[in-house]
């Protein structure tokens, strides 16, 4: 496989392997390194004395640690990677043999030293660097040429700076025999090793395959599956494979999950999330492809950022319906609009792109290939935060203004960073929704917001589906209507060059953004 058709996720797990491997070999090259200071400070009374005898163990230490913090701190490319994969080995050979050969008085110990460091360095990668095994074996002999080569330097060189003490009844065969078998030893464990752990993880990607899909890190979970980061192995295309697993799967979960698919692979609007592909493995793992997004929740973008100016707040929320009208024109209705389930792009030449995500609870006014509808009926099913009142007193009642309704509150949220009702529990939530006016946005924010906004927010939220806009379009149309400051393309990619990236990695407070989707089973006949 060339290096361009390499995964991503394949370099930083290279990456962040060989990271680990430093810093071991740092961790164990400063502890080794310390104590024979401290010993010769203690035997001797002269630690510098000491440490100058041990330049070149310092010179290894100051290596390790040193490309240890900067594969930490930096993306480095495959290439580059291989050349600090070797030098882990062969550099650290060199420097610490040359301390080995000079320093040590008692030949034996030189000798066994000449063995052992580079077989520690190689050991330790094997263990810990995905490499195979041809690898691991073509840089354990070219690091035994570099340890042989000062193993005859220090034995037979008239001018060699340290002078060995030799025992009489170990002469230079026996020494030879005894460098030879350890470092034969350690390289053909270190082979091994390598070979062990590279076909083991090559097992464990191969039992992470469905179909032409190769599975990542996963990416969340929900009722409905869970969805994992993936590549296409033939295509090297990044996607999100949604799982249904065989523990989760019966005739009605399996109904729903195929109408999310079915129904999702109809839209074809660039704000909707785009299918790619549907399947189910031999095992029984029913499994769907769709476009992988690398950008940010709405709920994450006001968690990092706080409200939303106006203009934003407009163009997002034009984007939503955009993708809205196209569904509802179909007689689709998406019933669990939220911040969770509209993911904001911005690493393309369309800054703030949106994408509307999870039509698992899509009803649809028109029933499947001529068939019995599948939204049952007396179901509550939805995310309380964001439930219009029709959905919650009589569910069979949702429609487009339904999903509009939704719009509203998630636009109520981005203005003023808190959401329209909240209470302790789902019951509070649907009553304020029945019941509550909701409290103006910008007296919850503390300051004021454009007055057509405001109003068209709040109309959004009227009670009565007959109150609000009558369609995504027109809602969207409004919104164009509202007269703020517009968000252009050049703030929008002014925002994502200078405070994307920090928002992206800032840690997640624990905190429910939108609480989650949940259906109610209502009981007609009661009170």
């Amino acid at each position: 496989m060339s290096l361009s058709a390499r995964s991503e996720d394949e370099r930083n797990h290279y990456q962040q392997r060989l990271a680990l491997t430093y810093q071991v070999g740092f961790a164990l090259s400063a502890f080794f390194l310390a104590g024979n200071l401290v010993s010769r400070g203690v035997v001797e009374g002269d630690v510098l004395g000491a440490l100058r005898s041990k330049a070149f163990h310092v010179a290894g230490t100051v290596l390790l640690g040193g490309v240890w913090a900067w594969l930490r701190r930096r993306k480095v490319a495959y290439g580059l990677l291989h050349l600090v994969d070797m030098a882990l080995v062969l550099v650290l050979t060199l420097l610490l043999s040359i301390s080995s050969a000079l320093h040590y008085e008692v030949r034996a110990v030189s000798v066994y030293q000449l063995a052992l460091v580079p077989g520690l360095v190689l050991m330790i990668r094997a263990v810990v660097v995905p490499s195979t095994a041809r690898r691991t074996l073509l840089l354990g002999l070219a690091a035994a040429a570099i340890a042989t080569s000062f193993f005859f330097l220090s034995a037979f060189h008239p001018r060699w700076p340290m002078v060995q003490r030799e025992d009489p009844a170990w002469p230079l065969p026996y020494q030879l025999t005894a460098f030879t078998l350890w470092l034969g030893a350690y390289i053909a464990l270190a082979t091994v090793a390598s070979r062990v752990i590279y076909h083991l993880r090559r097992e464990v990607r191969a039992a992470r395959k469905l179909g032409q899909y190769v599975l990542g890190d996963k990416l969340g979970e929900g009722g409905m599956g869970i969805v994992f980061r993936a590549t296409h192995a033939l295509l090297r295309r990044e996607t999100a494979l949604k799982l249904l697993p065989p523990d989760r799967v019966d005739p009605a979960t399996i109904r729903r999950f195929e109408r999310e698919v079915v129904e999702t692979a109809r839209l074809s609007h660039p704000n909707t999330v785009a299918i790619y592909d549907y399947g189910h493995t031999p095992d029984g793992v029913f499994y769907y492809a769709m476009e992988y997004l690398d950008g940010l929740t709405l709920g994450e973008l006001v968690a990092g950022e706080g409200p939303l100016p106006p203009g934003r707040v407009v163009a997002l929320l034009a984007q939503v319906c955009a993708s809205l009208d196209e569904a509802h024109t179909m007689g689709l209705v998406h019933r669990d609009i939220k911040p969770a389930n509209v993911m904001v792009i911005g690493h393309t030449s369309a800054y703030d792109l949106v994408k509307v995500l999870d039509f698992g609870l899509v009803k649809s006014r028109a029933p499947l290939d001529g068939g019995a509808s599948l939204t049952t009926a007396g179901l509550i099913t939805g995310t309380p935060l964001y439930m219009a009142p029709e959905m919650i007193a009589s569910p069979d009642a949702a429609d487009p203004r339904s999903d509009l309704y939704a719009v509203a509150a998630v636009g109520y949220y981005l203005l003023a960073g808190r959401h329209v009702f909240e209470g302790g529990s789902a019951v509070e939530i649907y009553a304020a929704h029945l019941h509550r006016t909701p409290v103006a946005p910008s007296a919850r924010l503390g300051r004021p917001l454009p007055p057509a906004l405001e109003a068209l927010i709040l109309r959004g939220l009227a009670k009565s589906p007959a109150e609000r806009p009558p369609s995504a379009a027109a809602f969207r149309e409004a919104l164009q209507r509202c007269g703020v400051e517009p968000w252009t393309e050049a703030d929008a990619r002014a925002w994502w060059r200078t405070r994307g990236e920090r928002v992206r990695r800032q840690e997640s407070s624990g905190g429910l953004v939108d609480g989650p989707t949940i259906t109610v089973v209502r009981d007609r006949d009661a009170g």
